[in-house]
């Protein structure tokens, strides 16, 4: 219990990137990044300035001019942009998918009806792990039969090497509990067949489980959540708990207990400057979310203090994927090195 309100603390104050031998990461829905005008971009950079890592969901426009993987001109966005560049202050980079993905039969819209994935990151405390797996995980990225929205890898390593992992961002189906079940299944049949290097897959993000009783018959099998207690991680008035972080103990003995969800009305409340009433005091729900977002942030850590990947040792350190599990790290490292010399 110490451990998370330490956490938790560290995170509100903005204080440090690592915590006793041990890297914080957040996961965040964000709610329709690049679609509200009004949002305080430079607080909620600050209360994420904490963690290592910060997997976002809900951000629904490119923040700076790319291309499509078919050629074709993506339209940037100004508000996504000032939230990258907010994050960037704080000393993040970020690793970008390379298009949107969403249950609909288009993509490339810039509408909240797709969305894409980033994951910001500390470089001086990790860096991408190009030889495990990363990217989407279907190659049909627009009603896909198997995925809401197609989930992506992000694949990480300590600068010290001492522990490397595979995050999967999610934002699975929000109305069909049997869609959830469905697209969990399909992301840990992805993971069995890309887990011979490396053993360390977190499942994290807007899983919209809304209930323990749910959670209990969507987890894969070996899997357990962080968030297992099932406390409300929306800021509405009738909370549900619908962001998690799921992995597999067998394999994972890194993962800390110190699961903690981030008050995000108290957490925004130092930082409105507004003459007119703070939207928390009392909540007004549509006034809040379009500021700042409908759910709270969810923080966690991995230990770098014990052995990696418990079923191999750090013997699987020296192994490499093979060309299934690991394709085009040569891409990745110059779509990196393109995003940091244009953000």
């Amino acid at each position: 219990m110490r451990r998370i309100l330490v956490l938790a603390v560290l995170l509100l104050g903005g204080a440090c990137t690592a915590v006793g031998g041990a890297l914080a990461i957040a996961s965040f829905n964000i709610q329709f990044l690049g679609h509200f005008r009004n949002r305080d971009h430079a607080a909620l950079a600050s209360i994420l300035s904490a963690c290592v890592v910060v997997a976002i969901q809900e951000l629904v426009a490119p923040p700076y001019p790319m291309a499509f993987p078919d050629g074709a001109p993506a339209r940037p966005d100004r508000e996504a942009q000032a939230f990258f560049d907010a994050m960037a202050a704080h000393g993040f980079a970020h690793w970008l998918s390379e298009e949107d993905t969403g249950p609909q039969a288009a993509n490339h819209t810039n509408t909240t009806a797709t969305e894409w994935w980033v994951a910001f990151y500390k470089p001086g405390s990790v860096v991408p792990a190009t030889d495990l797996p990363w990217g989407f995980l279907a190659e049909d990225r627009s009603a896909n039969p198997d995925y809401e929205r197609v989930p992506y890898a992000f694949a990480f390593r300590s600068i010290d090497e001492r522990l490397d992992f595979v995050l999967i961002s999610v934002h699975l189906a929000p109305a069909s509990s049997r869609r959830r079940s469905e697209e969990l299944a399909a992301i840990a049949a992805w993971i069995d067949t890309r887990d011979t290097c490396e053993k360390d897959f977190l499942v994290l993000g807007d899983m919209n489980i809304e209930s323990a009783q749910e959670l209990a018959t969507a987890l894969p099998a070996g899997c357990v959540s962080l968030n297992a207690e099932c406390r409300p991680t929306n800021t509405a008035a009738t909370g549900r708990p619908h962001d998690h972080v799921l992995y597999r103990p067998q394999f994972s003995a890194e993962v800390r207990g110190d699961f903690a969800v981030v008050d995000l009305v108290a957490a925004m409340r130092p930082y409105w400057t507004s003459p007119v009433p703070y939207p928390g005091d009392p909540y007004d729900h549509n006034a809040f979310r379009v500021v700042y977002s409908d759910h709270s942030p969810i923080v966690f850590t991995l230990s770098t203090d014990g052995p990696d990947d418990d079923w191999a040792g750090r013997a699987i350190r020296s192994a490499r994927c093979d060309a299934r599990a690991a394709p085009r790290s040569g891409e990745l490292q110059r779509r990196l090195a393109s995003a940091a010399h244009d953000g």
